[in-house]
C-alpha cells in the first residue's frame, strides 16, 4: 500500500523506502538501540538494502521520522505491523536516535500512527512489545495511556484503546 507523506508540527513521515537503506540500516547498528534486541536485527551478509526491503514487507506501513525544519534527516523510524482484523488490533513500534528522545518527536509520530491505524485500518486498539528490561520505551508508552497486559518471558506487552487521533494524546501527563 502507498501512503501519503504525514506531517503534524513537530515530525514529518515518509514512507520507508529502499532510498533510505543506508540511514534506517545505520539506526539499527546504533549501539543505545541495539541493546533492546535478544538477537542481531540483520541477517547474515545482509545488506542495508536487502535489510529494509525486509523490514518493509514485514510491516502494515512504515515510516521514517523527520523534524519539520529538517526534512532531509532521518531521526527515527515508526511503524504499525501484526494487523489483527479479527480483532480490530494493530502493533505499534518505533525508534529513534538518543539524540532526539525526550523532545516529544515519537509521540508526535505515533499521535499520527494513531490515526492511520484507525483510518486506513479500522483499528480499535494499539499493541505495543518491548523487552522487559527497556524501562525507558516502557515509560513512555505508560505515560502515553499503555497498559501492561502480559509479561511473556523477557517481553511485556501493552495496549491502548483508542478512536480517534485526539483520543490518543488524551492520557498524556
Amino acid at each position: 500500500m502507498i501512503f501519503k507523506e504525514y506531517a503534524n508540527d513537530k515530525v514529518n513521515l515518509h514512507q520507508l523506502s529502499l532510498a533510505d537503506a543506508e540511514s534506517f540500516y545505520g539506526l539499527y547498528q546504533h549501539p543505545e538501540l541495539a541493546i533492546n534486541f535478544d538477537e542481531c536485527a540483520f541477517l547474515p551478509n545482509e545488506t542495508p538494502k536487502a535489510f529494509t526491503g525486509r523490514i518493509i514487507s514485514l510491516c502494515e506501513c512504515i515510516f521514517t521520522i523527520r523534524m519539520v525544519n529538517q526534512s532531509d534527516l532521518v531521526i527515527g523510524e515508526c511503524a504499525l505491523h501484526h494487523l489483527n482484523q479479527a480483532t480490530n488490533e494493530i502493533t505499534i513500534g518505533g525508534s529513534l536516535y538518543p539524540e532526539y528522545w525526550g523532545k516529544g518527536l515519537m509521540l508526535s509520530a505515533f499521535g499520527i500512527l494513531a490515526n492511520i491505524a484507525s483510518q486506513e485500518f479500522g483499528v480499535k486498539t494499539l499493541l505495543a512489545s518491548t523487552k522487559t528490561k527497556n524501562s525507558k520505551a516502557i515509560r513512555f508508552a505508560e505515560k502515553m495511556g499503555f497498559t501492561k497486559y502480559k509479561v511473556e518471558g523477557n517481553e511485556t506487552m501493552m495496549k491502548k484503546a483508542i478512536i480517534n487521533y485526539d483520543q490518543f494524546y488524551s492520557n498524556r501527563e
